[in-house]
């Protein structure tokens, strides 16, 4: 949709008619090229299609990747010369539809990981992970072998059916509180093309999510990763292995910490974190500002209204 820059509704934006397909929430900007990469799935074919926005605004490409079935695709991952899918085993079902959100687990649907290069009509090539579901990238990139390193918050079956179940899908979100194995965790994958194989770890074992990082290194090589955790907000420093945290107080629920960069950008980490924290027993919301550097709260903005949890996007500049 285009809103006008006094925030009025200008309609659906279809880029004069070239956009036929739905489009997800998580396009992904080239920082050096400026292109749009950003995708549309559906529960009937085509279940997937790419689409390519050049930085002046004009559709120049759009490309079926053909998958076995109407899997969810939330998010996706581009490096500097590729598109990364994640075919995941969660699909529609129509039997769901009027009843809850018509998307559930499907064992029988395999795991795989999808690279396709950004230029030329080769095939997408496949790598077979152990089953889980991403809903947010952190970032990917190219080693000098030719390797793709993709990292993510990942959900085993366990912990994606008690968030599913939590936020109206068909899901099981009783019992025991879940384990350390059971539960959204930031984790890392090494697609081989030399191998044909993925080799896949897990980074940390805290429970995280909305997981950001400094856009001007997205599809490249970053070493810092930002995410929500409870109450705080951790900072990942993938050369190190280190995280630290910052801490919003008991009780209080940071929303995703956006990267704002300095304006001498004298290092990947010089700049801010604006997060949207409120409070859970409804008293109110605030922007705070932290150094992205040390995860020192700056600032802190009351707002008006209590801004609801949950919903992320994107802090841009003024015109």
């Amino acid at each position: 949709y285009e809103v006008s820059p006094e925030l009025d509704t200008l309609g659906p934006f279809d880029f004069g008619g070239r956009l036929t397909t739905a489009m997800t929430a998580h396009p992904k900007q080239d920082p050096a090229t400026g292109d749009l990469h950003f995708f549309g799935y559906g529960a009937v074919p085509p279940y997937l299609t790419y689409h390519r926005a050049t930085a002046d605004g004009r559709l120049v490409e759009s490309r079926e990747v053909r998958v076995p079935g109407p899997t969810m695709m939330h998010d996706f991952a581009i490096t500097e010369h590729h598109v990364i899918w994640l075919d995941l085993p969660v699909v529609f079902d129509p039997h769901l539809l009027g009843r809850t959100i018509p998307y559930r687990w499907d064992d029988a649907y395999r795991a795989r990981l999808g690279v396709m290069e950004q230029r030329g009509d080769a095939p997408v090539r496949w790598y077979e992970v152990e089953p889980g579901y991403v809903f947010h990238i952190g970032n990917a990139r190219e080693d000098p072998d030719g390797r793709i390193k993709l990292d993510a918050v990942r959900y085993n079956r366990d912990a994606f059916a008690r968030t599913w179940g939590s936020i109206g899908g068909v899901g099981d979100s009783s019992g025991p509180r879940i384990s350390p194995n059971d539960r959204p965790t930031l984790y890392c994958w090494i697609l081989d093309p030399a191998t044909g194989r993925a080799v896949e770890q897990p980074l940390d074992d805290r429970a995280i999510e909305f997981p950001t990082l400094n856009d001007a290194h997205v599809g490249r090589s970053s070493r810092y990763r930002y995410a929500v955790h409870d109450d705080g907000v951790v900072k990942y420093d993938l050369t190190l292995g280190s995280a630290s945290r910052y801490d919003a107080g008991e009780g209080q629920a940071p929303g995703e910490a956006v990267f704002v960069p300095a304006a001498d950008d004298r290092a990947e980490d010089a700049g801010w974190l604006l997060t949207i924290v409120s409070d859970r027993a409804g008293r109110g919301s605030e922007l705070q500002v932290l150094d992205a550097a040390d995860l020192r709260l700056t600032a802190a903005v009351p707002l008006p209204q209590r801004v609801p949890a949950g919903f992320h996007g994107a802090w841009l500049p003024q015109p």
